[in-house]
């Protein structure tokens, strides 16, 4: 009957342990579940417009929490996403735009977000300001930017970069169509490193259509 006994002592001693080991587990997977989609169906409203947009809940892979919480991201930057701050014809907007030239490869994904949502909600004044940042990025790290622009399956979001680069990025050309061919297609070229024949490809299109994009608009 002792030996029962502890037989059994020991039974249920075994049994909290696998409990305890369970719902530890479980909290563990409640925590990472809750990090990764803790952002998602958060919507953006445009106090101006009234339009919502739908906030992604991660951005290049991680969490969108890993951009919030980074020291290293910009104030500004984060009071975009939280909808603290609302890109304008101001200087602010300005500065915000400019974090994208960043050559910190970890943050820089952010800073892209909060370009192509400029970009996406440009509309009057505030569409005179994406342009140039976005020419910038584009011809800086270009490899990036196409792979980038082909997440969007529906080449929506190629279009407004083309549109935006063509109404404001390249004022400073006069509209000298030879000089932008020459000009931005080798800054492409030039940093497009590790790129195949498929990427000289899409640079020169992407000029051709920037070029395109800048005649409608005369």
């Amino acid at each position: 009957m002792k030996n029962a006994g502890y037989y059994s002592f020991t039974m249920i001693f075994i049994l909290l342990l696998s409990c305890n080991s369970n719902e530890k587990e479980d909290k563990q997977k409640t925590a990472i579940s809750k990090d990764t989609i803790s952002h998602k169906e958060v919507y953006w409203k445009d106090q101006i417009s009234g339009k919502t947009y739908l906030l992604p809940d991660s951005i290049n892979r991680k969490p969108i929490s890993f951009y919030l919480n980074n020291p290293a991201i910009a104030q500004i930057a984060k009071d975009l996403y939280n909808n603290k701050f609302r890109p304008s014809d101001n200087d602010s907007t300005t500065l915000l735009l400019s974090y994208i030239n960043t050559k910190d490869s970890i943050t820089r994904p952010f800073y892209i977000w909060c370009l192509d949502f400029t970009i996406n909600i440009s509309d009057g004044a505030l569409g005179e300001y994406p342009g140039e940042p976005a020419i910038q990025y584009a011809t800086k790290f270009p490899k990036e930017f196409f792979e980038f622009i082909d997440q969007d399956r529906t080449g929506e979001r190629y279009k407004r970069w083309v549109e935006i680069i063509a109404y404001s990025g390249l004022i400073n050309y006069n509209d000298d169509y030879e000089k932008i061919k020459i000009d931005v297609t080798g800054k492409l070229d030039a940093n497009c490193i590790s790129c195949d024949n498929s990427f000289k490809k899409k640079n020169e299109k992407f000029v051709d259509d920037i070029i395109a994009a800048i005649k409608k608009l005369d």
